[in-house]
């Protein structure tokens, strides 16, 4: 796991729009770094406010999608971890 925070937050300067119901984007402001995201990339994104942990996403995401716990954990902080590499989380909730 990375040094993202244990309650991850979403970088104020990302935005973030869905596109149908397939997927969406998040773009940082001032780059030019585009992620596209999948339907359970964009439940995580969501709950990325601070307030929620990475086992209470993990768990909702297990919920809404046929994965198992643990293999959701697994996809969440992989994720988590991605955004944070490329700068997308805020570094202090």
């Amino acid at each position: 796991m990375s040094s993202a925070p244990e309650k991850p937050l979403r970088h104020p300067e990302t935005a973030f729009r869905t596109i149908g119901d397939e997927g969406g984007l998040v773009v940082m402001s001032g780059r030019q770094e585009v992620k596209v995201l999948n339907p359970a990339a964009i439940k995580i994104f969501t709950m990325l406010d601070g307030e929620h942990s990475r086992e209470q996403i993990a768990e909702a995401i297990a919920g809404e999608f046929d994965v198992s716990a643990e293999d959701a954990l697994k996809d969440v902080n992989a994720f988590i971890d991605d955004l944070a590499q490329h700068g997308m989380l805020n570094a202090t909730p």
